[in-house]
Order: C-alpha cells, then structure tokens, then sequence
C-alpha cells in the first residue's frame, strides 16, 4: 500500500500543472453604457480556446470560436439600472475561465424625450452621425410618439450610408404620419441613392437592373411629389398678403397653370408688379409659352420702366428663342453687369449657349438651333460653339453648389461635349437636389440615345440604351405626368425600336399636353410615317403569298386585306405631312429641314424640343 501511494504521488508531481484560464475584458466595474457598446475579450491559455461565450446576467445573448472575441450590446434593448456581464472562455482541454463586471445602463431618459430629440438634430447639424442616431433612439425610447426622432435617425444614417435602416426608420416615419413631407423627401433620397448604387454594381442581368432602378426612381419621385404637394396644400386659400407665397408654393410643386391663373389675373391688375410678372413669365415659359411669357414681359417694361437682374436675364432667353441675336446679347451684357454671378445669369447664359450657334459674322441677324455634334469637328463654327460651351461649363463649375439648375447645365453641357462620366455625376446632383427635376431625367434619356449613335454599339447594346432612354422618360412623366417631353422622348424611342403604333400613342399624347410643343408634331410625324412603311411592307408581303394561293376566295381576301391595310398607311402618311407642316408653323427655324426620320427627328428634340430650366424667381 505504501508502495502504490508512493507511487501516485511520484507521478502526480511528475505531470505538469494545468495552467488557470484568465479572461480580460476592456471593461470594468461601474462603467455607464448608452447605446450600441462592443466589448473586446482577451484570453490567457496554454491550450486551444475553443470558445468564448457573452452573457448578460444569466442569459446567453453571443458566442465566438475565433480571434479577435468582440461582443456587441445595444443598451437600449435592455432596461435601465445595474447589470453583470460574464465572458466566459472554454479550452480544447475542457479549462474554462472568465470575467465578469457589473456596468450601468443608463440613457438619460429621465430627462424626457424632447432633450434627447434636440441633442440629437445638434449631432446631426455638427455631422456627429453615430451620436444622432443614439440620442434619436434614446428620444423614442422615452417617447415612442416622437415621430420627428425617427427622421433624425434616418437621416443620420443616410449620412452614413446604411440605406437599409435608413429606410427602415424612414418608413417607420412615415407609417406614423402618412403625410409627413419630411419623412417622404427622405424617402425619396434613399431611393435615388438606391437607384444610383444599382448603376455603380452594373452587374447581373442587365433588364433585372434597369427594372430596379426604374423601381427605385418611381419611389424617389412619387415620395417627393407627395411631399410637395403635402407641402402645397398646406398654404391654404390666398389671399391679396399671401399671393406672391402662394404662388410660389405652386411654381415649387410645379402646379404652373394654377400660377399663371392667378398671376395672370393678379398681374392684369397691376402691370407694373415686378415680382408678378417674373413668376407669370417663369411658369409661362416653364410650358413652353414663349410668346405669352415675351408679352408679360413686355408689359412689365412699359408699365414699369426698368428690368431687374431676374427679369433682363429671362428675356435675353425669350429673345434667344424669338431669333434676336442683338437683342438676346444686348440683355446678357446687361444682366451681367447688373449681377453676373446671380443664378439667373449663368442659368441663362447657359441655355442660350446650349441651344443655339451664336456666330459672330456681323451680317448674320439669326440664330440657328444648335445641332452640331461638336466632337471631332474641326469646322470654324463647331469649333467656336464648343469653344464656348467649355467656357460656360468651367464658368458654372466655379460655384456649382447644390442648385438642381446648376447641376441641370453641368449634366447637359457635359453631354454636349461627349463628357458622359462626368455628365452622369452631375445628372445624380441635379435630381439629390430636386428629385422630380424632370429636365434632368430627360437629359439622361436622351444621352443613352445620343450614345447609340457613335457607330461603335452593338445591336444589344443598342437596345440596352433604348431601354434605359425609356426608363428615364418614364421617371420624367412621373415628375410632371402633362410633361409633353417625356412623351415625346417616349414616342422617339418606340420609332427608334420600330414600334410605330407606341410611338404614335405617345406622339399624340404629347401633342394633347402641350399643343404648341413642336418637337411633339414632329415625334409624331416621324412615328407616322414609319407606320406607312411598315404598312406598306405588309401589303406588299400579303400580295406576293397570293402567288402560292390556288383558290380565287383567298387571292380576293388577301387583296382587299392589303386595301385595307394601304388605306391605313394613307392615313398615316397624311398625318405624319400634317404633322411636320404644324412643327413648321410653330418653330419657323425648322422650315425646310430634312425631319422625316428618327435620328434627325430625335436631333430636333434634343435641341429644338430643350424648355428654358430657370431658377424660379424668389424675390
């Protein structure tokens, strides 16, 4: 027996000694937590640590098998006062250790909801985004009904770039308040930010792709026309003290036939009204009325005697788009000079530049529309207009701010000069800054067209373009549904597809929203003609299958059937001659011109058919 103890007690002192287990936590006892913590974990082992587990009190909330052990807790999860902590750590060898420490949760709620929401709407001024988010979460903690808390949080995530909990609270926002236009402009920002992130992936199926940014640019703008009109109709009735606000509030909303309705009418009282008459002649040549908005004008000048800087730049562009070149350049300089800096001048200058040659022969009076395409063209004309346009450009680049006009320019003048890359940077500025700036959404439709006409697309390609030129002409229409270029852009890409009858439907809605809008007239011409051709071809084909028929009764069908479809093609071709000849009526600078086919047609449009994109007025 002394023997085997002895024995024992040999081998026991020969085996070495299990070495203890320490565990670390980068926390200690009475630490305050608010908020989302992460606890970092360290452990001390000879032997392989298999496992690290996180417990709060007695509950197993998280465990981790690998290097480096970081636990998480959202303190505003769990209730208020004291609680333990334990990091417990398991070995290969079956060791375990572990820490432990009592900590304080602790939000402050006693300080009420109120304190919270405005400490946070500070973090969020101060661009503190972490800090907003909590002391928003905080605030609702205290007060579940704080639904401006939810917008603070939103918002500060959107900063941050987590898109997911941005529209999460976002919604939750407006799920409270269905109305709540702040709510709903987040909304729409969290869409077009999807919508562009799409773009930037570029990967997967290309149709699933343009499908979901057409998804996320429907949301961005139906949020944002919701918010303006919310915002609209809470101004109320005017009044003779509130017409000017009121009127204002529908220019923003974009309601221009209720503005010109009631400037009109204001403005008939009292021609001499200077901040009348810039609105009226803004909303009337925001629809295309240039002659009415060059009448008001006009008024305003014999009633009044002088121009302000607003009013002299606005006619400089009437007076572009009526041919006076004299004219237009005499009241430029003015309204430079008066203030070339101002938002309207640069605005202005840039429009003219965009739509029209202006060529410095003396003995030329007119203006031609400018369908040059300037890239690799050496001719003294190409090269003074994009000489011109690169000085325009780099002039609003100085101050690009987040105007949507400015970045409106920025995006077209770019696309002008072939810029593509840059043009789209612009194109996302433009509609962050106003998300139903349907121009913008034009002007990338119709870049994707312009693309397809490089001569180094292929036939996919091509129709990848088409459909992403559809997508946004159908983002424009939802920004302004009565918007005669969106339909017209529509109509142009079925004839560029060789879908005649949806280009006909959507010339004709053109022209049924805005009568006097000649780029429609010719959108639907060229969409009729391509009708009769094909119609044509159809009779054609359904005559020659009569030399396989035996029977007479089939021959006798088949003919009056071509008949029928010949009488059709007359129809369109008489439609597509009335047409063109109404273009030419309403725009005498296309008199002549070869406007028979899509591209040339589409030319017209992208020049002809470009609306003046104005600051409103604002004082």
């Amino acid at each position: 027996m002394n023997v085997l103890l002895f024995a024992s007690a040999f081998l026991a002192l020969a085996s070495p000694a299990k070495a203890p287990v320490k565990v670390h936590v980068d926390a200690k006892n009475g630490d305050i937590i608010t908020g989302e913590v992460t606890f970092k974990v360290t452990v001390d082992s000879q032997n392989l640590v298999t496992q690290v587990e996180f417990y709060v009190n007695d509950d197993l909330r998280d465990k981790a098998t690998s290097t480096p052990y970081k636990f998480s807790m959202d303190s505003l999860n769990e209730p208020e006062g004291t609680v333990k902590l334990r990091f417990k750590a398991y070995t290969s060898e079956g060791e375990t250790g572990e820490d432990s420490v009592s900590v304080k949760i602790y939000s402050g709620l006693d300080k009420g909801g109120d304190f919270h929401l405005q400490a946070g709407i500070t973090a969020l001024q101060d661009g503190k985004w972490d800090t907003a988010i909590t002391e928003g979460r905080i605030a609702l903690k205290a007060d579940p009904k704080l639904n401006q808390a939810r917008l603070v949080i939103a918002r500060a995530y959107l900063r941050k770039g987590v898109m997911d909990k941005a529209q999460k609270f976002a919604e939750d926002a407006v799920t409270n308040d269905a109305s709540n236009p702040n709510a709903l402009d987040i909304l729409s920002i969290i869409n077009l930010q999807k919508a562009f992130s799409t773009y930037d992936r570029g990967a997967g199926d290309k149709n699933e792709t343009l499908k979901s940014i057409g998804e996320s640019l429907k949301n961005a703008v139906e949020a944002r026309r919701k918010a303006l009109d919310t915002r609209f109709d809470s101004v109320g009735a005017p009044t003779d003290k509130t017409l000017v606000a009121y009127s204002d509030a529908a220019l923003r909303s974009g309601r221009y036939g209720l503005a010109i309705s009631i400037l009109k009418q204001a403005f008939g009282q009292d021609e001499s009204r200077t901040d009348f008459a810039n609105r009226l002649a803004f909303a009337q040549i925001r629809v295309g009325a240039f002659n009415d908005a060059l009448q008001t004008l006009e008024n305003l000048k014999r009633n009044h005697g002088t121009f302000d800087t607003y009013t002299t730049a606005t006619m400089a562009v009437l007076l572009a788009e009526k041919g006076d070149v004299v004219g237009s350049d005499n009241m430029i300089k003015d309204a430079i000079v008066s203030d070339g800096d101002n938002p309207i001048v640069t605005t202005a200058q840039a429009y003219i530049a965009l739509k029209f040659v202006r060529t410095r022969l003396e003995n030329v009076n007119t203006m031609s529309l400018n369908y040059d395409d300037l890239t690799g063209k050496d001719s003294a004309r190409a090269l003074d207009a994009r000489n011109t346009l690169s000085q325009i450009l780099k002039q609003l680049a100085k101050d690009q701010g987040q105007r949507t006009e400015v970045n409106y320019y920025l995006c077209a003048l770019n696309n002008k000069l072939q810029n593509y890359e840059t043009a789209t940077h612009y194109f996302e500025a433009a509609v962050l800054a106003e998300p139903t700036n349907y121009d913008a959404y034009i002007e990338q439709g119709n870049k994707s067209i312009q693309v397809t006409m490089l001569g180094t697309i292929t036939p996919e390609e091509k129709a990848f373009l088409y459909a992403n030129a559809r997508t946004m002409f159908t983002a424009a229409l939802q920004a302004r549904p009565a918007s005669a270029a969106a339909l017209t852009g529509l109509s142009l890409v079925a004839t560029f597809e060789a879908n005649p009858e949806a280009g006909i439907k959507w010339g004709k809605a053109a022209i049924a929203a805005e009568p006097e809008y000649a780029a429609g007239h010719i959108a639907l011409s060229v969409a009729s003609s391509l009708g009769a051709i094909s119609l044509s071809g159809q009779a054609t084909k359904l005559r020659d299958n009569n030399k396989n028929l035996t029977s007479n009764s089939e021959r006798q069908a088949n003919e009056l059937k071509a008949r029928e479809i010949e009488s059709t093609g007359l129809k369109y071709t008489t439609l597509a001659r009335t047409e063109l000849r109404a273009a030419e009526k309403l725009d005498k600078k296309i008199e002549g011109a070869e406007l028979s086919r899509a591209p040339a047609a589409w030319r017209y449009f992208n020049v002809g058919g470009r609306v003046p994109v104005l600051p409103a007025p604002s004082n």
